[in-house]
């Protein structure tokens, strides 16, 4: 998880791995560790219990890490705030929006109140309000976030943080049909300074081609993908995918839930969906085409994973020069979990995780993956 890697590079010296990691963070559950050691064994042991499935377990071990450094705030606000966001992040994954939504919040909250207004983690902060009503799917909620940390990123000339926001924004309007108010947006984003950043003008591009892909003809998405270009070591980003084609393998309910209708087997007060998840790996090659794409590792009860190869197969990432002769793609690998969400069902007085439609997604690619031959 990126957060991982944010919270090492504030710890600078601070690096623990292998056997070392329990025997570490058992001692900061005794009390015995500063904050930001504290967060940093814990959430490197949450993950590593994350990336074998037991979301259960790592969000356990989070909540105690939070519970015992949440009288740190004032001191080590950056530390509590990576513990709320490390928090947060497995609990949607293990259906708990409830927790969800309070840890962005508290996540939020520590740094607005601990922290400068002009602090680049406390406008990136109302950044991830925006993104946590996004996944909520309260759009307008999102908006206003969105709005929010824009107004105040120009208000402290971060000419950069407010052209990210802008991107969101943009991303919200493609997302619920407003063609207008979205392509307006992006012409908007190309005028501003921060724009002329060759990073950042590839990233406004992406956004035309979604754009134009989703209120014109996706069809065209593969041409347009090729005009996004990028230099020889860029990082590929995603251009354009297509819809996820559910079809035999997976089952009825989920099927009708994903067009809006009730189940058609109706469910008993004491039923319980189980977490399911799957790690699918594929090749980005050179030309933002995806390659090999194959189920690593599942979950039990995961006749959906092999659906969701061809929707993998069909994506477009940003091309690249190819720099060297044997360079021709990067590995990647992204756990996908089935949604979910803790609900009382009727005849039951017991909240319990039901799935929902959609997935929940993180990238659990190496950071430092490097450049192979794709065969």
């Amino acid at each position: 998880m990126t957060l991982l890697l944010m919270v090492q590079a504030a710890a600078g010296d601070i690096v623990i791995t292998g056997k070392r990691l329990v025997e570490a963070q058992a001692e900061c559950a005794k009390g015995n560790c500063t904050p930001l050691r504290d967060a940093t064994a814990t959430i490197a042991l949450a993950e590593s219990q994350f990336r074998e499935g037991d979301y259960l377990k790592a969000k356990k071990l989070l909540a105690a890490a939070v519970s015992r450094n949440k009288g740190k705030a004032t001191t080590d606000p950056r530390p509590l705030a990576a513990l709320y966001e490390a928090y947060a992040t497995v609990a949607i994954h293990e259906g708990d929006r409830t927790t969800y939504r309070e840890a962005v919040a508290n996540q939020v909250q520590v740094l607005r109140d601990n922290l400068p207004a002009d602090d680049d983690a406390v406008i990136s902060s109302s950044v991830a309000l925006g993104d946590m009503w996004m996944k909520l799917r309260d759009y307008r909620r999102a908006q206003n976030a969105y709005r929010s940390a824009e107004a105040t990123a120009l208000q402290n000339g971060q000419d950069r943080a407010a052209f990210l926001t802008g991107m969101r924004l943009a991303g919200l309007d493609i997302g619920v049909g407003k063609k207008a108010l979205a392509l307006q947006r992006i012409n908007d984003l190309e005028a501003m300074p921060a724009a002329n950043d060759p990073s950042l003008k590839k990233l406004v591009r992406v956004m035309r081609v979604r754009a134009e892909s989703r209120f014109d003809d996706n069809a065209k998405s593969g041409d347009l993908a090729d005009q996004v270009g990028g230099a020889a070591g860029d990082r590929q980003i995603l251009v354009w995918e297509p819809p996820y084609d559910f079809v035999a393998d997976t089952d009825a309910n989920f099927l009708s839930r994903s067009q809006g209708f009730t189940d058609p087997l109706p469910r008993a007060s004491s039923e319980q969906d189980g977490l399911q998840w799957a790690d699918i790996g594929f090749w980005v090659k050179a030309d933002g085409r995806t390659a090999e794409a194959e189920v690593l590792q599942a979950s039990p009860g995961n006749r959906w994973a092999q659906a969701i190869l061809p929707q993998v197969e069909g994506r477009r990432y940003s091309p690249v020069p190819v720099a060297n002769a044997g360079d021709e793609g990067t590995y990647r690998v992204e756990r996908f979990t089935r949604r979910t969400n803790y609900t009382v069902p009727i005849g039951s007085l017991a909240r319990r995780r039901q799935t929902m439609d959609g997935f929940e997604i993180v990238d659990l690619t190496n950071p430092d993956a490097k450049p192979r031959p794709v065969s």
